[in-house]
């Protein structure tokens, strides 16, 4: 495992442990629901320019040399931190239509802090990717241990304390705060001051389509949220979200590899980068799928144990959310980046919203929640099949080249019959 995968499991474990605190407590699914709406307005107002961005640092970095890497970061931050600063104003005075029409009527939680938490985590996001391509790996895991450390205590512990949900949000803004003063410091020893407009130019350029594909490519979650807090309630929503949370190896795991393979590829020849990649790739199945398995067939017995007994019906949302693995290890969409084919992430993407929407609304009548869940499932692999599609015949590389596939329909099928096991017979 290496550093930044070590990084999102600690962050994703942090998660994960303040959700079970929140529970715990006597907080309530109400608040409950209500804090994980502000995490998604934040989400939602900047997930999609930060990653954007962020995979074009990565690139970028490998492309021009030593010698100019600070003054990558420096244009960077000077990127992210500007669009930090209009996503702020605009999510302040965009809450009550996000009120009236997304939340159901419910209130923006906190709208100033709301505020100030964008303004200032959107460009510290950046602190792992910049030790990454300075290559100091035990920066990015001591990082990790103490902000997400430090988190957990800022954000878990307040309603054992008998704070509420105004003090929890306080204490995930100081969070941010102190990763922001993080970045200042890290700014200081890795970027050089100094404005590069053909870099800037060249930053921004090659980051629109990434973030236009990213925005409409890796919504899924946020249009799975805002789909239930416009037709549900918040107590329904605290339920959706502690399911809708996948397997955090299988995200986490897949995504840090995607990023840190995106420099080897950008090469020109990529035969050893590829067989590389496969082997790799051929490592997580061993890893996430039996995991994926032993969750499904013990997590209805789990849930009410590690939560409690008001989120048991979020079990279901969380086994559909596992079977995401299938599409995770598929990594078409790195080589495409890699290669700078961003147009045709772009069109893949589009494609992906719109049945991610329309299966997400149809099914959400039929099944609830649930229904939200399923279109979520078929809407993530139809993209990944679409970049499969577009990989052979633009860059003329085969699936067979990036992916073990006998273990991958092995594994595959193993896993579904699990689920059809578990939820139709079983449950």
């Amino acid at each position: 495992m290496n550093a930044l995968q070590f990084f999102q499991l600690v962050r994703y474990g942090a998660l994960i442990l303040i959700g079970i605190l929140l529970s715990k407590s006597q907080l309530g699914k109400t608040n409950i629901g209500h804090y994980e709406t502000f995490l998604l307005i934040a989400g939602a107002f900047t997930f999609f320019w930060v990653n954007g961005f962020l995979k074009v640092m990565m690139p970028l970095s490998a492309e021009v040399g030593e010698e100019k890497k600070g003054i990558l970061v420096f244009n960077s931050f000077l990127v992210l931190f500007s669009f930090s600063l209009l996503t702020a104003i605009a999510s302040f005075f965009l809450n009550r239509p996000f009120s009236e029409y997304l939340l159901n009527g419910n209130e923006v939680p906190m709208p100033l802090i709301l505020g100030g938490y964008i303004l200032f985590n959107s460009p510290a996001l950046m602190i792992e990717y910049i030790y990454l391509i300075n290559n100091r790996p035990k920066s990015i895991m001591v990082y990790g241990m103490v902000i997400f450390g430090f988190q957990v205590l800022a954000v878990g512990l307040p309603p054992f304390l008998g704070f509420g949900l105004n003090t929890i949000l306080l204490g995930l803004f100081f969070t941010t705060i102190i990763k922001f003063a993080w970045l200042l410091v890290v700014m200081k020893r890795y970027s050089k001051v100094h404005f590069d407009f053909s870099m800037l130019k060249e930053f921004v350029v090659l980051g629109a389509p990434l973030v236009l594909s990213t925005l409409l490519g890796s919504s899924a979650s946020y249009i799975d949220g805002f789909i239930v807090t416009a037709k549900f309630s918040p107590d329904d929503f605290a339920i959706f979200q502690y399911g809708a949370r996948e397997l955090p190896l299988a995200l986490l795991l897949s995504n840090s590899l995607s990023m840190a393979m995106l420099p080897r590829f950008a090469q020109k020849n990529i035969e050893s980068p590829l067989a590389e990649f496969r082997s790799e790739v051929y490592r997580l199945h061993w890893l996430l799928f039996p995991i994926s398995i032993l969750l499904l067939l013990t997590s209805h017995w789990f849930f009410p144990i590690v939560f409690n007994a008001q989120f048991e019906a979020s079990a279901i949302i969380f086994n559909i959310s596992l079977l995401l693995v299938i599409s995770r290890v598929l990594f078409p969409q790195t080589l495409l980046i890699a290669k700078r084919m961003n147009k045709v992430l772009v069109w893949a993407s589009f494609f992906e919203i719109c049945i991610n929407v329309g299966f997400s609304l149809w099914l959400s009548n039929i099944f609830g929640i649930v229904g939200v869940a399923y279109g979520t499932l078929i809407a993530y692999f139809f993209e990944k099949i679409f970049l499969m599609v577009a990989c052979k015949k633009i860059l003329n590389i085969s699936p067979v080249k990036y992916l073990p596939l006998k273990i991958y329909f092995f594994s595959t099928t193993l896993l579904i019959l699990t689920f059809i096991f578990i939820e139709f017979i079983v449950y």
